[in-house]
């Protein structure tokens, strides 16, 4: 049990995540813009292909969602994840994490909002070593961006699609992880 705490302590990347969690949750209550400072909650599906290397799967996902807007043209959002990844021969992988989220929504043209979005997150997931390219701890890091509209269609409710590079590794060990390109699908109130 030592070595775990250990690992986490020692780990100059742990604690440059927690100070920019903290660095930016210290200005949330202050930064309102024209938003309402109302939380909207919504969920997304994701489907998503491997990226690169010689690994076949699939990664799909529920994405539970509460955000906050920080300002008009900023968003902060903090997803659960509920993903699942799809490999050819060998056992599935799966995870049970939560992803913070920054969003950034540079125009708005009338009912269509563009946005820019990078995130990222923690999971726990079922992977025993089994998965070469995650390491052998229970532990899964995501790094997460990319762009996608965001349509207004009336009452509060609004339509979200978008694209996301989606990175998953051992935050704590040096391993190849799994890139996909992922697609979301998603409704917010």
């Amino acid at each position: 049990m030592a070595g775990i705490f250990e690992k986490i302590l020692g780990n100059r990347s742990f604690f440059s995540i927690v100070f920019c969690l903290l660095f930016v949750g210290c200005f949330t209550p202050l930064c309102y813009g024209g938003e309402k400072g109302d939380v909207k909650w919504g969920f997304s599906v994701l489907l998503g292909p491997n990226a690169r290397g010689h690994l076949g799967f699939t990664h799909s996902a529920l994405l539970p969602r509460a955000g906050l807007a920080l300002h008009k043209k900023w968003g902060l959002e903090f997803e659960g994840n509920f993903s699942h990844y799809f490999i050819r021969g060998e056992k599935d992988l799966y995870l049970l994490g939560i992803n913070g989220n920054l969003l950034f929504k540079p125009v708005q043209w009338g009912k269509v909002i563009p946005f820019l979005i990078a995130g990222a997150g923690l999971a726990y997931n079922n992977n025993s070593g089994f998965v070469w390219e995650m390491g052998d701890s229970h532990t899964a890091g995501i790094v997460q961006g990319g762009g996608g509209i965001l349509y207004d269609m009336g009452k509060g409710l609004w339509l979200r699609g978008e694209y996301r590079f989606h990175h998953l590794s051992d935050p704590f060990e040096r391993d190849h992880g799994l890139n996909t390109h992922s697609f979301v699908l998603g409704v917010t109130f």
